[in-house]
């Protein structure tokens, strides 16, 4: 399968960004995940684990007695959730090496979960389909997915947040991003053969007042996708640097009410029949 053209990279500067989103969005996806039903003692698959953020939570959800096996293509993602893991002392994951919809071997797993994959993905509904093999009858498959037509900063009177996010967008749009793939996850559960709970969980991640939380937060996603945003011609260099580093600082110090740090995030979970 053709997937997207990842717009973020692979660089250590994204890695690190991966990293503090990952404790930005943790209680969101705990909740998620708690929701669909991971529980203790549980065989997790991780699909496109990254630098582990998702892994990590998983297993300590699952404890001792379970465990958790994050796969991902990038090597070098691998070899800094690996280091994370030693650091950790954490031994109940490990990280392969493999396509996201493959796991290279015959294990069946009680759940399959991963947080902002299917939408770099050209066919989720196949790649659901896939992924679903490798679970067990009446098992789990949760995802945590955007909705980029969702945002607020307008609705907050932060302009120049709203002009960024408005770049992002649009440089994600046309690196093939499926940008509605949150709303779309039940439908496409449904059509891999699952059956999704019509309840999910949809959350907008914010912070609160003036604080260098949200800047951070995105002067770290512009770094990233700054050579996207200029290759696709999307924006100059100088036109989102002056944004970031002049502009977006003074609009947040005068914040007095929420910031958003991401688009609405919708999880929804289904159980293999």
């Amino acid at each position: 399968m053709d997937d997207t053209d990842y717009a973020f990279g692979r660089s250590d500067a994204e890695y690190e960004r991966l990293i503090e989103q990952g404790e930005l969005f943790r209680p969101l996806t705990e909740r998620m995940l708690l929701a669909a039903g991971i529980r203790r003692g549980m065989q997790v698959l991780d699909i496109g684990c990254g630098v582990g953020d998702v892994s990590f939570l998983v297993a300590d959800l699952v404890g001792g007695e379970g465990s958790v096996v994050g796969v991902d293509l990038d090597t070098e993602a691998l070899k800094l959730a690996e280091e994370r893991r030693l650091q950790m002392g954490t031994t109940n994951v490990e990280f392969r090496q493999s396509d996201a919809r493959s796991v290279g071997d015959e294990r069946i797993f009680d759940a399959a979960v991963g947080r902002f994959v299917l939408q770099f993905m050209s066919d989720p509904t196949e790649a659901l389909r896939q992924i679903t093999q490798r679970v067990r009858p009446g098992g789990i498959v949760a995802f945590h997915e955007s909705d980029w037509r969702v945002s607020t900063p307008l609705a907050m009177n932060q302009p120049v947040l709203a002009r960024l996010l408005d770049l992002f967008a649009r440089t994600f749009e046309r690196s093939g991003v499926r940008m509605q793939i949150g709303a779309e996850l039940y439908s496409r559960m449904l059509d891999a053969g699952l059956e999704p709970d019509p309840r999910p969980l949809a959350e907008i991640p914010v912070h609160m007042g003036t604080s260098e939380v949200a800047y951070r937060r995105w002067s770290l996603f512009a770094r990233s996708v700054l050579p996207k945003m200029v290759e696709y011609r999307i924006a100059t260099g100088d036109e989102v640097r002056d944004l970031v580093d002049n502009k977006l600082r003074d609009e947040l110090k005068t914040s007095r009410g929420f910031t958003p740090l991401g688009w609405l995030m919708i999880g929804q979970w289904a159980r293999k029949p």
